[in-house]
């Protein structure tokens, strides 16, 4: 049963509703709206941002003051239907993430629709990853890839990618709330979807189109959940049962299954899309990102286990040789002070 904090979330929700869609008909303005309230949740203080672009591509390191695991990095890829969100109207998010699980996050600004269509966002996504492997020389078991909603979506279209691709799979992968399936034909969102106090299956079928473009709302790399399944990185996938996208959770993670894929799926009763969100306010929020982080434990130690002699990751060696650096500072100055007192 939800808690009071979660129930008045979801009523005040419900009430933003009406007038989101109001703002939904001038798309310009609905972009910038959603950034300026989604912004209002801080990035937490003890987590250093930084903005910078990749061969044009927006971008921004959110690193933790303490990392628990500093050579490791998330790519996370922001929601918003493929048509909205930024990075920074998920800085708060992605900074709750980046300091429960100590471990530095990268966000992108990949192209949005409808200006961009598929495979825009896709394009973008592999980019990011490819320059974590190729020019920051991040070891693909360091890697781990994570969105929510059409960033969840994303994630796993890019996991799709990256294996037809023949690049390596990243450690492993976690998606909350995420939109699996841009044919919008899933059970939750055709049987009752006024119980989704956020998302509308009008407005979501419409969003898909502008993404697809051209190409088939079924492909593979734009619906994951109709793609080939098999040989998937381990994937964590949270989804809330007052949702349009609780069947595209369901049914990727049965799919998976089936392909021996390694799937967790945790479904949180009475939570609406992306409850993350609000862990500044909801405690089911800041338990389920605290579930986040228990699983990248679980899986970054589990890899260690099983691979007690691989090499480390420039980042590992960085950090490495950073620590080295300070211990040779330290013993020259309590040489230089002895010599000194001498």
């Amino acid at each position: 049963m939800a808690t009071v904090q979660a129930k008045m979330a979801t009523f005040f929700l419900r009430k933003l509703k009406s007038r989101a869609f109001k703002l939904m008909d001038n798309h310009t303005v609905f972009r910038a709206e959603k950034e300026k309230i989604f912004s209002r949740v801080p990035c937490p203080k003890s987590v250093n941002v930084k903005y910078f672009d990749i061969d044009g591509l927006e971008s921004a390191r959110f690193i933790p003051k303490k990392s628990k695991y500093a050579h490791k990095i998330v790519l996370y890829l922001h929601g918003g239907g493929y048509t909205s969100g930024s990075i920074k109207s998920h800085a708060g998010l992605i900074g709750r993430i980046t300091l429960e699980t100590g471990i530095p996050h990268l966000a992108i600004n990949y192209r949005l629709a409808p200006e961009h269509t598929y495979p825009a966002a896709l394009d973008d996504a592999i980019k990011a990853y490819s320059w974590l492997l190729e020019e920051e020389h991040f070891k693909p078991d360091d890697i781990i890839i994570m969105g929510d909603s059409a960033g969840g979506g994303l994630a796993l279209a890019a996991l799709l990618k990256i294996k037809t691709m023949g690049l390596p799979n990243p450690l492993t992968a976690v998606v909350i709330s995420p939109w699996t399936d841009l044919t919008v034909s899933g059970d939750s969102a055709l049987s009752n979807p006024e119980k989704d106090p956020i998302l509308s299956v009008d407005k979501a079928r419409e969003w898909a189109k502008w993404y697809a473009g051209d190409t088939a709302l079924e492909d593979p790399f734009v619906s994951p959940v109709f793609g080939d399944l098999s040989d998937l990185p381990p994937i964590l996938i949270q989804v809330g049962t007052d949702e349009i996208l609780l069947s595209d959770a369901v049914r990727f993670a049965v799919f998976a299954a089936m392909k021996d894929s390694d799937v967790t799926l945790t479904i949180e009763e009475d939570m609406s899309h992306v409850w993350h969100f609000f862990w500044q306010y909801i405690p089911e929020a800041k338990n389920s990102i605290k579930d986040i982080a228990q699983f990248l434990d679980k899986q970054i130690n589990e890899w260690q286990t099983t691979h007690p002699e691989a090499p480390s990751s420039l980042g590992k060696k960085t950090a490495d040789a950073a620590k080295l650096s300070y211990e040779a500072f330290k013993l020259g100055k309590n040489a230089l002070k002895k010599k000194l007192s001498n």
